[in-house]
């Protein structure tokens, strides 16, 4: 039987996708990705590329001073739909449903960038990496979630189409695409400690 496309199955989904998520600890597990940024400038510009239903920007209001623009930005209407309830109450919030290179977001225009999931599904992920480096000043920060290799993360890719990439396969994609302060950010428990791994990086 053929799988679905990517589409259908968050359309599929995406009602029950934030409490799943939840369930399995990732949000947790974004805490400490977050816990691990350095100070950023106040009022910063903050993009959550492919941000699903908000979880990773989420992580990040809990604990950091007031954004002067926060841009949600997901190809699926029906995530950024789950999205727009989960921030609903978050101001100077803009939600754009587009793919990694869109120019909603201009080059040169944010502190942070932040990403769950998403290089694993590109063709080429390096191609993302440089989009994500091209929306971010110079000496903005880069905090990524990225699935690694095990066995679990095998079934995630028979059903997602996932790729993983270990830490010295993101290392290296980061220094190829004008990124520096590399630190691998481990996940400590649960599920996400045996299927992703965090990363915080300052663009060059």
């Amino acid at each position: 039987m053929a799988k679905a496309p990517l589409s259908s199955l968050y359309a599929q989904f995406s009602h029950r996708w934030h409490s799943d998520i939840t369930r399995l600890g990732y949000p947790a597990a974004y805490d400490d990705l977050i816990a691990a940024l350095p100070p950023l400038k106040t009022h910063p510009t903050v993009l959550d590329a492919g941000c699903g239903t908000g979880a990773l920007a989420q992580a990040w209001l809990k604990t950091n001073l007031p954004h002067s623009a926060l841009h949600m930005l997901d190809s699926s209407e029906d995530m950024l739909s789950q999205a727009r309830d989960n921030l609903s109450q978050v101001p100077y919030t803009t939600f754009h449903q587009d793919t990694l290179g869109s120019t909603a977001v201009p080059e040169n225009s944010c502190d942070l960038l932040l990403s769950a999931h998403v290089i694993e599904h590109l063709d080429t992920p390096q191609d993302g990496l440089r989009w994500f480096a091209s929306r971010l000043r110079k000496g903005g920060q880069i905090a990524l979630s990225v699935s690694k290799p095990h066995w679990c993360t095998a079934l995630v890719r028979w059903r997602w189409g996932h790729k993983a990439f270990t830490p010295s396969d993101v290392h290296a994609m980061l220094t190829a695409t004008g990124f520096t302060n590399i630190q691998a950010v481990p996940f400590s428990k649960g599920p996400p400690s045996r299927t992703s791994c965090g990363y915080i990086a300052t663009r060059l």
